[in-house]
């Protein structure tokens, strides 16, 4: 009889460690389209003449590309990871206006060049090497504004935000998984107040950057905690 305990007690041991498992921790990298909207809200004034609130949008696409790692742990069909990313993207809104009789050629640009952060990301498995999650977390972006209107100010800063969204990863062998996930950042206001003093006129604007993406990434399992038969 103790000999068949211990044969069990092996058994799950030796399962452990070659199925599938979602805890530990992981490190990987992915790719994938990304888009970039920009709500710019003017509000313009001049003292007893006019008073104008004006409102634009700003769109671009692009691709980019991703660092992960994080460590996540199991509790029955329940799923927790802390996760850590850095971001580079070629996603940009452009436009140029070029004049060629006076030469005069103008240029507006709009880029979230790279981002860095950190995530929570509760989940459930559907199956033993399924997992479907949510995520909420902290983005650090570098926004990066050069408008060809000189009555708002070009920037380039750091901006934080929040960022939040859905996804899925199967594991196919107790190594390696494959994820998709798609995301959303909300950066963010910036602020723009130019007074032109030979017209009278105060112009306040504020932007507001946010992003989306869709990550396809292919992630490196290590360790996973120890498990101890008596």
């Amino acid at each position: 009889m103790k000999i068949l305990k211990k044969l069990i007690a092996i058994g799950s041991l030796y399962s452990l460690f070659t199925a599938p498992s979602f805890a530990g921790f992981y490190l990987g990298a992915g790719i994938g389209p990304e888009g970039l909207h920009f709500n710019q809200n003017a509000h313009v004034t001049r003292l007893g003449t006019f008073d104008v609130i004006d409102r634009n949008s700003f769109s671009g696409t692009g691709v980019f590309g991703t660092l992960i790692g994080g460590y996540g742990r199991t509790c029955n069909r329940w799923y927790a990871a802390l996760e850590g990313n850095a971001n580079w993207s070629s996603v940009q809104y452009k436009l140029t206006n070029n004049e060629y009789v006076n030469r005069n050629f103008l240029k507006s640009t709009f880029t979230v060049k790279n981002s860095e952060g950190v995530s929570l990301l509760p989940g459930i498995l559907l199956a033993e090497n399924a997992l479907f999650y949510g995520r909420i977390g902290y983005a650090n972006g570098y926004v990066k504004i050069h408008d060809s209107d000189p009555t708002i100010k070009s920037q380039t800063k750091n901006t934080n935000g929040i960022r939040y969204g859905l996804g899925f990863r199967y594991q196919f062998n107790p190594k390696w998984t494959a994820m998709m996930d798609y995301s959303q950042i909300n950066y963010q206001n910036l602020h723009s107040t130019v007074f032109e003093p030979f017209g009278g006129v105060l112009k306040k604007t504020t932007i507001s950057p946010n992003t989306a993406q869709v990550a396809f990434a292919l992630l490196y399992n290590f360790d996973r905690p120890q498990a101890y038969v008596k």
